[in-house]
């Protein structure tokens, strides 16, 4: 009994000495990363992650990281290019408008936007469906200081997870079918739905109706028929499921927030500068 007696409290002299020579693995952590300084080295693993664009902001919406993705989808060269800008001088006034509303509610909460499915456009023209995820950027001592997010696209984004298989049929249809007279009742039919579950489940994933879905899809093709075409506005209009040019236009500045003419020159232009 004397003998480990004398043996304890050697023992718990040495247990006491390794908890201090061992760091916590949260300090194991804080050590190494102070060793990367700023931390950048993380953003090139993104490169690496194919149909994810990343990007992070400032509070006021400027751009201080793009990753590879957001330039391409964007359509600029370098980052520099788009350091300091915002989305007003990218996006046409509707869509920058809704992003920001989107980035300062991520800001306010302080908490992740998860999976927003939206249409992004480009500098040149109107693009495809895309998933955006957003968490807020906080300083040392936890204000929030911007976001940062990544975007996919709509597709890229559902492959392998479980998606609502009759809203799917719908977005198929309406994707092949655009330009055809599409009542909502026939929709409704072909997902073998009523026409208020429909709404309701494209509610719940894109944030919309049907019918507004199906809308925003013809003004993006429409896009890229006033960049690639010389057509006439009335033509792209017929062409494209509206019933005339008046009802193209009101929908179209609607939704873009500038008439087709002005699209149509000011996208032109800015095609030319590239």
């Amino acid at each position: 009994m004397a003998a480990n007696s004398k043996r304890s409290p050697r023992s718990r002299k040495i247990a006491a000495s390794d908890s201090k020579e061992t760091p916590s693995p949260r300090e194991f952590q804080a050590a190494f990363f102070r060793r990367m300084g700023l931390m950048q080295q993380f953003k090139e693993l993104f490169e690496y992650l194919p149909g994810v664009d990343f990007f992070a902001k400032d509070t006021e919406g400027r751009f201080v990281a793009v990753g590879a993705g957001t330039l391409w989808r964007i359509g600029a060269k370098t980052e520099e290019e788009l350091l300091g800008v915002n989305d007003a001088t990218i996006h046409p006034p509707n869509a920058a408008k809704a992003i920001r509303e989107d980035d300062l509610e991520v800001m306010r909460t302080r908490r992740p936007l998860v999976n927003r499915v939206e249409a992004l456009y480009t500098r040149s023209r109107a693009k495809d469906w895309y998933v955006t995820t957003k968490l807020p950027i906080f300083d040392v001592d936890g204000n929030v200081i911007g976001i940062m997010g990544f975007v996919r696209p709509y597709h890229a984004a559902i492959e392998g997870q479980e998606i609502d298989p009759q809203i799917e049929r719908v977005v198929t249809h309406i994707r092949k079918h655009y330009r055809d007279s599409l009542a909502i009742d026939e929709l409704a039919q072909i997902a073998h739905l009523s026409q208020r579950q429909l709404s309701r489940r494209f509610q719940a994933v894109f944030r919309m109706s049907t019918q507004e879905f199906l809308v925003r899809t013809r003004i993006q093709a429409a896009c890229d028929a006033l960049l690639d075409s010389n057509k006439p506005v009335g033509e792209i209009a017929s062409e494209h499921g509206f019933c005339d040019q008046s009802a193209f236009t009101r929908q179209f500045r609607q939704h873009i927030g500038e008439t087709p003419l002005v699209f149509r020159r000011t996208r032109s232009r800015m095609q030319g500068q590239k």
